[in-house]
């Protein structure tokens, strides 16, 4: 199980340096001088960078998929949204390093992660059309969309406060935005 080790301490050592540098701007080089392996050893495990990015990207985003596939099953729209925002936002806190990236990190939207982001922006924006609810007008899809905004984008800015307490006060945020009012 020493690869399986390795393997993961590449997968840490990329979500740190991908957060402290950019994904664009960490190297290949600089993860396995970190991890302490040579360069053609971290390639034995990850053949890309956007190989290892949808490593690292994958379990969350797979848990939204799980936590926006549930919510649609359930039978009123009140259900439904509250599924969706606590669901999304307990991966998002779970993930918060890695969910951060995705949320702030524009470099890694490129050509060589296009199915990994398409993925994500997929997931979003069906949570949208979940918060939204049956034939919404476009008042309630931008309102759909500024609740989603509310409970995800102020995680990467956050990362000092407790994730009960910056849980409470984004469902609380995005609550307040999706009354009827």
């Amino acid at each position: 199980m020493a690869g399986d080790d390795t393997r993961s301490r590449i997968i840490e050592t990329a979500r740190e340096l991908f957060t402290a540098q950019t994904y664009r701007a960490a190297s290949m080089r600089d993860i396995a001088e970190r991890v302490g392996i040579t360069k053609p050893s971290l390639y034995h495990h990850f053949r890309s960078k956007s190989e290892l990015l949808a490593s690292l990207v994958g379990p969350p985003i797979d848990e939204l998929e799980a936590v926006i596939g549930a919510a649609s099953s359930r039978a009123e729209p009140e259900e439904v949204r509250r599924a969706v925002l606590e669901g999304c936002l307990d991966v998002i806190l779970a993930h918060r390093e890695t969910m951060a990236l995705l949320l702030r990190d524009a470099s890694v939207y490129g050509d060589e992660t296009t199915e990994i982001m398409s993925r994500v922006v997929g997931l979003m924006n069906r949570a949208v059309e979940l918060l939204a609810g049956p034939s919404p007008d476009w008042r309630q899809r931008v309102r759909a969309a500024q609740a989603l905004a509310a409970v995800a984008d102020p995680i990467g800015q956050l990362p000092d406060v407790p994730a009960a307490d910056l849980r409470a006060e984004l469902l609380r945020g995005a609550g307040a935005i999706l009354a009827p009012g």
